[in-house]
């Protein structure tokens, strides 16, 4: 009956506009975000692609009403069809909606992704039948039938539909856990011609990071590099748009990679236990580097940063004197003590600490969102 009623949405959804605009040209490279500016960009609304007066009297507010109603009941018992069907009436769709409500379809149209990749895995028997075959499939020579069939039948239709090459994929979430996704950029590419600037360049930036996970085993997924490459981009888009699109988000990514940046993760560490040395020699360049950025405060947390490494430590200790003891009377070690001190130096909150705030998940999807939302 689901079923039914689904496809007699979509249908009614095609009839209600059958024409659609060619949308803009993308916006520009990311990378170009990223230069420095001292003025402060306005906001302007994007630009819609001319519409024909026929495809206006076609397309209508209930269009796009009748097509959110369509993507909320698509979910795991639904065909790839279901969504080609929607994709092909955003086409209609997005040229003639708001800002408000092409954002809303966005995040619309990003449930309907999760709610159709989904796997029904009740048990613990479950998870570790469907992992450990998609291990093989994602990194061994592939599935065997009999290893296929060991699978939920939504989870085997998911299965073809990435030998066919249609728009689902693997995501490894570490320690052995694996799950179902999709094009994130593809996803973009769909929306960002009708949003404002800002808006766009968040969107496409959140889908380009977040296409892939950002931790494995308590371990940072990716380089160094592009660690302070991510961090500069929420700096500069903080400075491009003070008032921009979530930027109270943006903050938040920008906290969160900086605290990374110069203090790692559980199994991801830059420099040995002291803080002395730099366990890659192309870590000290890429900081020296970061240093020459004007207008930046990544830049002086690097400097400081570098004036810590250089000092003995003794020298540590009559600048920034750590407690022989921790706050529970346990001794501190040469890894704690070396960390009390560049806490000193920096002042970064830390993202795991209590006053961090755990309420926004900014790591998945093209939007941060509340993790009871999930």
């Amino acid at each position: 009956m689901q079923k039914t009623t689904l496809a007699m949405t979509i249908g009614l959804v095609l009839c209600l506009g059958t024409s659609a605009c060619q949308p803009k040209s993308e916006a520009s490279d990311n990378e170009a975000s990223q230069t420095q500016s001292t003025e402060t960009p306005t906001i302007q609304s994007p630009k819609k692609p001319l519409e024909s007066s026929e495809s206006k009297m076609a397309v209508t507010a209930q269009t796009c009403l009748a097509l959110n109603k369509a993507m909320e009941k698509i979910d795991n018992t639904s065909k790839i069809e279901a969504i080609y069907a929607v994709q092909k009436q955003l086409k209609a769709c997005l040229p003639t909606a708001s800002n408000a409500e092409v954002l809303a379809l966005l995040k619309s149209y990003q449930t309907m992704y999760s709610q159709f990749l989904a796997s029904d895995l009740d048990s613990d028997a479950d998870y570790e039948t469907f992992n450990s075959a998609i291990y093989e499939l994602y990194y061994g020579d592939g599935l065997s039938s009999a290893q296929l069939e060991t699978l939920m039948p939504h989870d085997q239709y998911l299965v073809g539909l990435i030998k066919s090459d249609a728009d689902v994929s693997i995501y490894d979430q570490g320690e052995g856990f694996f799950s179902f996704t999709h094009n994130l950029k593809a996803m973009a590419d769909i929306f960002t011609p009708y949003l404002r600037p800002d808006q766009s360049e968040f969107i496409q930036r959140m889908a380009k990071d977040n296409q892939d996970t950002f931790w494995s085993d308590a371990s940072v997924t990716v380089p160094f590099a592009e660690l302070i490459e991510r961090a500069l981009f929420w700096e500069n888009y903080i400075q491009r748009y003070p008032n921009g699109y979530a930027v109270k988000d943006a903050k938040s990514l920008l906290d969160f990679y900086r605290y990374v940046l110069f203090y790692g993760s559980d199994n991801t560490q830059w420099t040995d236990d002291a803080i002395h040395e730099f366990l890659e020699p192309g870590y000290r360049q890429d900081l020296l580097k970061l240093t020459k950025r004007p207008n930046s405060g990544l830049a002086k947390d690097a400097q400081r940063f570098l004036n810590f490494l250089s000092l003995t430590d003794s020298e540590r200790q009559s600048k920034y004197p750590a407690p022989d003891t921790d706050e529970e009377g346990y001794e501190r070690n040469e890894w704690q003590v070396a960390r009390y001190q560049l806490n000193e130096v920096l002042q970064i909150p830390s993202i795991w600490g209590e006053d961090a705030d755990h309420s926004r998940d900014c790591l998945n999807g093209v939007f941060c969102q509340d993790e009871s939302a999930e």
